[in-house]
């Protein structure tokens, strides 16, 4: 487990897309303008209105929506002995140095979503924005990709460790 004094690199990643929060909010908004024009006003909202509760219902899913948005992030952690990587809520995933075969910082462009994604060229990836990614073979031949927004940095503290990139 890491502490605080063998920490030597920390990143977490959340989802900032404007359009990402757009699509997940717009739920919320319809819903809030629906009841304050139904419930507050008096006025039906719609040619076919809901139900005062299945318009209340209707805002609380679209509230979920941006909520459960909100609690994705994706934490990248390099200790003096590990590798961590956390998807939170889905996946959590330590690698020890001596499991490392080799491993790379690499530019990518992978169309493949974000989030967790399983059996790509890569491996498994996680990703929560494109562009650049630490790359890990591991001695069982497995792999995978994290993204990550610290490149430089993240090359640096990986030289200082045990192994050296491909």
């Amino acid at each position: 487990m890491n502490t605080p004094s063998n920490i030597r690199f920390l990143e977490t990643q959340r989802f900032t897309q404007w359009w990402m929060w757009m699509f997940a909010l717009l739920p919320l908004g319809i819903g809030l303008y629906g009841c304050y024009v139904q419930l507050y006003m008096g006025v039906p909202f719609g040619d076919k209105p809901m139900s005062n509760h299945g318009l209340l219902i209707f805002t609380l899913i679209g509230g979920c929506f941006g909520g459960f948005l909100g609690m994705h992030k994706l934490t990248t952690t390099v200790s003096s002995t590990t590798l961590q990587v956390q998807f939170f809520p889905y996946t959590r995933r330590e690698v020890l140095w001596d499991d490392i075969d080799e491993w790379s910082v690499i530019p990518y462009d992978f169309v493949g979503g974000w989030g967790v994604r399983l059996w790509t060229k890569y491996g498994t990836v996680y990703n929560v924005k494109s562009g650049m990614g630490l790359y890990v073979k591991l001695k069982n031949k497995k792999h995978f990709l994290v993204s990550t927004q610290q490149p430089e940095a993240l090359q640096k503290v990986m030289e200082q460790g045990l192994k050296q990139p491909v």
